[in-house]
C-alpha cells in the first residue's frame, strides 16, 4: 500500500510555501502526493474560464457568460503551484504524483444561470454546461499529464448530493453521469481516481465501481464512519477497482494514534479484500485549524496526522 493526500494544506498561498510542502512531505515519507493547493480549489480552475470569457465574476459568484461550444473549453493557462512542485519532486523521488483537478459536477455547480434560487439555479441543472466542464476538465488533465503527474483525480464532492441512497437530482441518471467521467477521462494516460467527501451512497458507490476509466475510489471513513457499510470488495475486485481511504480526520485537530488509524486501515482492508491504497485522511487539510487560529501549527498537525497514516500502512503492508 501507498500513502497519498487529497490536496490541500492550511498555509498561505506562496511558492515558497509549495516548496516547503514538497520538502516535507518527502520527509513524512507520503508516497503519492499531490501538488499543494493553498488557493481555493473553485477558484483555481475557474479563474482560467473567466480569463477565456466562458463565466463572469460577480462579487464572489460565477455566471455563465456565452454560448457553449467546444471551443470555448480548452485549457491554455498555467497552474504554477503545479508547475512548481513537480520541479521539486523531480529531485525527492516519489513513488508517483497526484493531480487534484475539481471535477465538471463541483464546478458547474458554482456557475449560476440565473439569480437567485438554489442548485436548481446553477450549471448542475443543465447538461450541456456539465459537459462542457468535462471537456474543459479534460484539457485540464491533459496539462498536468504533460507536467508528469500520473495519478489523475477529479474532486467531486457534490456527487454526493446529486446521488442519493433512493434518488437521482437534476434529472440525472447513471448512465448520463458514467459519460460526464467518460468524458473527462477520454485519452488520459496514468492513473485515474475519483474523490467524494463526506456521506457517500451505495448507489454512488455501485454507480463509480462501473465507470471503466476510473481506476481508485476516494472516500472519507473517519469522519462518516458510515460508509465503511457500502465497501463491497466483490465488486471492487470484478471490476478491477481500488478503494483509496480516508482514515484521519481532516476537520478535526486532534491527532489520531497509529493504533486508531491501524484499526480502521485494518477493517478496510477486510471489507475490501485487500483492495486498498492510495490511503490519506478524509479530505484536504484546508479547512483545518486548532484554538490558536495559527495556520503554522495547523499545518504541523496535517504533517503528524499523515506521518501516523504512513506508520500505519507500514505496520499493515
Amino acid at each position: 500500500m501507498k500513502t497519498s493526500h487529497v490536496g490541500s494544506f492550511p498555509l498561505e498561498f506562496s511558492l515558497e510555501n509549495v516548496s516547503l510542502i514538497a520538502r516535507d512531505l518527502h520527509e513524512v515519507g507520503v508516497d503519492v502526493p499531490p501538488y499543494p493547493q493553498l488557493r481555493n480549489f473553485i477558484e483555481i480552475y475557474m479563474e482560467p474560464l473567466v480569463a477565456g470569457g466562458l463565466v463572469t465574476l460577480r462579487g464572489e459568484s460565477y455566471f455563465l457568460s456565452k454560448s457553449l461550444g467546444a471551443e470555448d473549453v480548452v485549457f491554455e493557462g498555467r497552474i504554477e503551484e503545479a508547475e512548481v512542485f513537480v520541479d521539486h519532486a523531480r529531485s525527492l523521488g516519489f513513488r508517483g504524483l497526484r493531480a487534484p483537478v475539481t471535477g465538471p459536477f463541483t464546478l458547474s455547480s458554482k456557475v449560476l444561470l440565473a439569480e437567485g434560487g438554489g442548485l436548481e439555479s446553477t450549471g448542475l441543472a443543465n447538461a450541456d454546461v456539465v459537459r462542457t466542464m468535462a471537456r474543459y476538465v479534460n484539457s485540464v488533465l491533459k496539462y498536468m499529464e504533460r507536467l508528469g503527474f500520473n495519478y489523475l483525480f477529479i474532486d467531486e464532492p457534490i456527487l454526493g448530493v446529486i446521488v442519493g441512497a433512493r434518488r437521482f437530482l437534476f434529472g440525472w441518471d447513471e448512465g448520463s453521469i458514467a459519460d460526464v467521467i467518460g468524458t473527462v477521462f477520454k485519452g488520459i494516460g496514468g492513473y485515474h481516481g475519483i474523490h467524494v467527501c463526506g456521506r457517500v451512497s451505495r448507489r454512488l458507490f455501485d454507480l463509480l465501481v462501473g465507470v471503466p476509466m476510473v481506476d481508485f475510489l476516494n472516500f472519507e471513513f473517519h469522519d462518516s464512519p458510515e460508509n465503511v457499510n457500502i465497501v463491497d470488495g466483490e465488486r471492487l475486485s470484478s471490476r478491477g477497482k481500488v478503494l483509496a481511504p480516508g482514515v484521519a480526520s481532516s476537520k478535526r485537530p486532534e491527532i489520531e494514534s497509529v493504533e486508531e488509524i491501524r484499526g480502521l486501515l485494518r477493517e478496510l482492508l477486510a471489507k475490501a479484500r485487500g483492495r486498498v491504497d492510495l490511503v490519506s485522511a478524509d479530505c484536504g487539510f484546508g479547512g483545518l485549524s486548532t484554538a490558536s487560529g495559527s495556520r503554522r501549527e495547523a499545518y504541523e498537525v496535517a504533517l503528524k496526522k499523515l506521518a501516523n497514516i504512513k506508520k500505519a500502512v507500514l505496520d499493515l503492508s
